[in-house]
């Protein structure tokens, strides 16, 4: 739930904002109005560049959302838990705290160059609170009738 309706809003706010990705603005640094941004048109992110604008970020938006839920059912942290992928069987990543992996999520998406700051910081935000409004409204304690 949490998931779905995040999407919702996020994608209602990136076509409200309209703002550009991070291989937009470089290669056009000389177009924003500040003399001091040079232009690098042959700047390529890491990741592929996604075809829809880039504010508030979607994978942030959704792994807040995520994490909120997850935090708000089991607790803060205290967890042992190991993300692997066969494709890279080098990278084991370990985590305690579901923060660890939402700090993870919002690096990846900058340093692969498809996100600014801004968009993650944005993300986390709009995710945490729909996480947090269908946790209070939507998720129900189960009552044994018996």
């Amino acid at each position: 739930m949490a998931i779905s309706d995040g999407l919702v809003a996020s994608f209602l706010n990136k076509y409200h904002y309209n703002f550009w990705r991070p291989e937009t603005a470089i290669r056009a640094g000389d177009t924003d109005g500040n003399p001091k941004t040079d232009p690098d048109p042959n700047f390529l992110p890491f990741i592929v560049t996604p075809c829809f604008p880039s504010y508030p970020s979607n994978h942030a938006s959704a792994s807040y959302r995520g994490a909120e839920v997850l935090r708000r059912l089991y607790g803060k942290g205290g967890y042992s838990i190991t993300l692997s992928n066969p494709a890279v069987p080098d990278i084991i990543l370990q985590y305690t705290t579901f923060k660890q992996i939402t700090d993870d999520v919002d690096d990846a998406r900058v340093y692969g160059g498809i996100h600014f700051r801004a968009d993650q910081d944005a993300g986390g935000r709009l995710g945490s609170s729909v996480g947090s409004a269908v946790y209070k409204n939507n998720l129900r304690p189960m009552h044994d009738d018996d």
